[in-house]
Order: structure tokens, then C-alpha cells, then sequence
């Protein structure tokens, strides 16, 4: 379960880098898909769906860890200035 969280967080963090919070829909989809079908043979149903549980939790929690980091680290650049303009950011030399 332990193993089944990390991933879960690192994978929501990468999602996070790439793609908008629309994608947890059909990221948490497969998650419970594969957690089924893994499930289905070797566990009892309630342990497959303590384990759709927490994959689906820790896969959106690393999505917001990801996307708390990428705000967090697009805004700190250093010895430049940044100017956000249209969605899309500039960076300007501060000299000028």
C-alpha cells in the first residue's frame, strides 16, 4: 500500500506538469480499472476498493502537490524579470 502511494503521488505530480485537472478523471478511471482487474483475482472486494480508495486520493493530492510546485517555481526566476502577458511569460532583461 505504502509502494501504491508513492506512485500514485509521483504520478499526480507529473500529470500536474503536462496537462490541465481534467485529466484526473480519466487518470482515476484507469487507476480503478487496473486496481480491479489486479484485484478481482488475489483480494476480497473491500480491499479492492480500499485500493481504488487510495490510488484515486494520492494520485489527486500529487496532482496538486505538482501543480502547487509549478506555480511556486514559475514564479521565482532568478535575475530576470517575468511578465505574464496573455497567458504565456515573457522574460525581459531587468536592465532594460
Amino acid at each position: 500500500m505504502v509502494w501504491l502511494s508513492i506512485v500514485g503521488l509521483l504520478a499526480g505530480a507529473l500529470l500536474a506538469q503536462r496537462f490541465k485537472v481534467i485529466v484526473l478523471l480519466p487518470a482515476t478511471l484507469v487507476v480503478a480499472v487496473v486496481a480491479i482487474a489486479a484485484g478481482a483475482q488475489l483480494q476480497s472486494a473491500s480491499v479492492t476498493i480500499l485500493t481504488i480508495v487510495v490510488a484515486s486520493v494520492t494520485l489527486q493530492v500529487g496532482y496538486v502537490a505538482g501543480a502547487l510546485l509549478e506555480i511556486r517555481g514559475s514564479s521565482a526566476l532568478p535575475d530576470e524579470a517575468a511578465t505574464v502577458v496573455s497567458g504565456r511569460i515573457s522574460v525581459q532583461d531587468p536592465l532594460s
